[in-house]
């Protein structure tokens, strides 16, 4: 369930040989412009200089640059990098090309032969972080317009909360006035608290500082209700989620939408659910978990797999892996773990 997948390996095998391969163009240029023999001939001594200088400069970005943030940045930006590597590749197979055939003239010109890939590249890069932006406003459009009616539904149940306030105070006062002088404290307090009862959801929800979460716990506080579903959740404040507002609410959305259909498929009766977001230390933790089938022992290796679900559906087994790339995407890691009785996964995200 933890290996690391093909596309991380090809992802840090690359990044290693671009370091090496801009490491190398840099040696090459500044020793040139000092000693312009540099490199024409096979040289030794010059190949020895240039390759302990690589190793040293190797062990400062070891030493000095961490590898985590450096992977979580690559992760986060997978896409532009292999987009450069892509046009990287084709420059560097017809460099070598010319290396072999040419190499006095690729020295002679280098500055030349490096800056018109350089603009090629920069010009494709601009071009497709464009694309890449107009992707995400697409996607937070979505995004909004999926949570628009849910939040106006949130606004206008509280509007009607607002105006049945005045018809409860002329209630308590009629309770007043009918009421006795000995039975008047235990009616008014027994009113008050089925007040309190129906008012804590609502009051809890409005607290919620994440506009996004608070409207998915509302969308599934009514769904829980048509049911019979006990939903719980405590949201800690000030914990800070490094995703953007549609990864929040797909990440929320398919481990609730998941919570949920296990306890509708399952034949227990106690039909229990859980949102937990807080705090654990320096990072912030979210707990997803339900009292549904327990997931079988072969499945679980392959829970988080691309297109697998233990369900029948065509459209099914995504949901968990989309949850597990955004979730990694940020250095982070998805785990299952059953907790008296109940199915939990959590994400643990370092501040």
């Amino acid at each position: 369930m933890f290996k690391k997948n093909t596309k991380d390996l090809l992802l840090e095998f690359g990044l290693v040989i671009v370091i090496c391969g801009i490491m190398q163009l840099a040696i090459v240029i500044i020793f040139r412009l000092f000693i312009p023999s540099f490199m024409v001939e096979d040289n030794f001594i010059y190949s020895l200089i240039a390759n302990f200088i690589c190793i040293f400069l190797s062990y400062c970005i070891y030493r000095y640059i961490s590898y985590g943030k450096l992977m979580i940045f690559f992760k986060q930006k997978s896409s532009k990098i292999y987009f450069f590597s892509v046009n990287l590749l084709t420059y560097v197979i017809i460099s070598k090309w010319i290396w072999g055939f040419k190499r006095p003239e690729f020295l002679d010109d280098i500055i030349i032969y490096l800056m018109i890939p350089l603009v090629f590249i920069i010009a494709n890069l601009v071009l497709f972080e464009y694309q890449m932006k107009n992707n995400e406003i697409k996607r937070s459009l979505e995004n909004y317009k999926k949570y628009a009616p849910v939040i106006s539904q949130l606004l206008e149940d509280v509007r009607r909360r607002q105006h049945d306030f005045k018809n409860h105070l002329n209630t308590v006062y009629s309770l007043v006035l009918v009421s006795d002088e000995k039975n008047l404290k235990k009616t008014i307090i027994q009113y008050i608290d089925s007040l309190d009862a129906s008012l804590e959801n609502m009051e809890k929800i409005l607290q919620i500082d994440n506009t996004v979460v608070a409207a998915i716990i509302y969308n599934k506080i009514n769904e829980a209700a048509k049911n019979n579903i006990e939903f719980k959740y405590i949201i800690e404040g000030g914990c800070k989620l490094p995703f953007k507002n549609y990864e929040l609410s797909e990440v929320l959305n398919n481990l609730l939408d998941n919570a949920f259909d296990a306890v509708l498929n399952s034949e227990n009766n106690l039909k229990k659910i859980f949102l937990n977001i807080g705090h654990l230390e320096e990072s912030c933790i979210i707990k997803v978990g339900n009292t549904g089938e327990r997931i079988e022992f072969n499945d679980i290796a392959k829970i988080f797999n691309a297109g697998y679900s233990t369900k029948e559906g065509k459209d099914r087994g995504y949901g968990l892996y989309n949850v597990k790339k955004i979730v990694e995407s940020y250095g982070a890691r998805i785990q299952l773990s059953f907790e008296n009785n109940y199915t939990v996964f959590s994400i643990k995200l370092y501040n």
